[in-house]
């Protein structure tokens, strides 16, 4: 399948399998040394090791000037929610932009520098495994997911897109979660259109939706699902 394919799971059954380690235990050329990455200060202590910037001081960006205070209010800001993972499969960022419990993929500020192997539930590991590889690979350069438990008043979705530097090498994975819900009933709001079962609508969710919402940074890795995921005869499509 072309990686330019943006279905919701472009990994076919041969591309599944493939070795991903996801403890972190490489090192790149920004893995902070000498601070344990499972340390629930992680950032504290690896911002004083390298002596990062912070409060007003300015950052030069791609296309921009900011300081690291206005960096953070303009990504908490966001109405998504932002994590960033680095080509070692360290967890590295989220946008501090909801109380843990608010959030569709609820992350905890302690897990934050911890491999990915300790932030998704064990159920789930292999699969995380298998979307970070085909993005890193090139197979996909986007993949999209819904997650169990969409019903009529949310349609929330995990994106996960591989971000590439300026030789175009592999340097980790933008996931981003958003509720589409509100959006769609603003625009069928607008439009005087509304949604309709597509009797023929197929479910192009593979993976058997495993990466799901506890694919992100987990809090709970025991929690089970109480939904099923939305079947195919629940798809939508727009009447007049």
């Amino acid at each position: 399948m072309s990686k330019d394919d943006n279905n919701v799971d472009p990994i076919d059954e041969n591309q599944k399998g493939a070795v991903e380690d996801l403890s972190a235990k490489g090192k790149i050329n920004t893995t902070v040394e000498g601070v344990d990455m499972a340390d629930d200060n992680w950032v504290e202590k690896a911002a004083e090791k390298v002596h990062a910037v912070d409060g007003d001081t300015y950052v030069k960006l791609d296309r921009g000037l900011l300081t690291v205070k206005q960096l953070n209010y303009f990504l908490n800001s966001m109405p998504i929610e932002l994590t960033y993972a680095d080509s070692n499969n360290q967890f590295i960022y989220y946008n501090n932009l909801l109380p843990t419990e608010k959030m569709l993929a609820p992350r905890r500020p302690a897990q934050v520098g911890d491999p990915l192997s300790l932030v998704h539930p064990k159920r789930a590991v292999s699969h995380v495994a298998e979307v970070i590889n085909a993005l890193r690979t090139g197979k996909a350069d986007e993949i999209k997911m819904p997650v169990p438990g969409n019903g009529p008043d949310r349609f929330v979705m995990h994106y996960y897109r591989a971000m590439h530097d300026e030789e175009d090498n592999y340097v980790g994975i933008n996931e981003y979660v958003a509720d589409l819900m509100p959006t769609i009933k603003w625009f069928l709001e607008k439009t005087g259109q509304k949604l309709v079962a597509d009797p023929d609508a197929v479910s192009g969710a593979s993976l058997k939706d495993t990466v799901d919402g506890t694919a992100s940074a987990s809090v709970d890795d025991n929690k089970k699902e109480e939904e099923k995921p939305v079947d195919g005869g629940s798809s939508a499509s727009m009447k007049d």
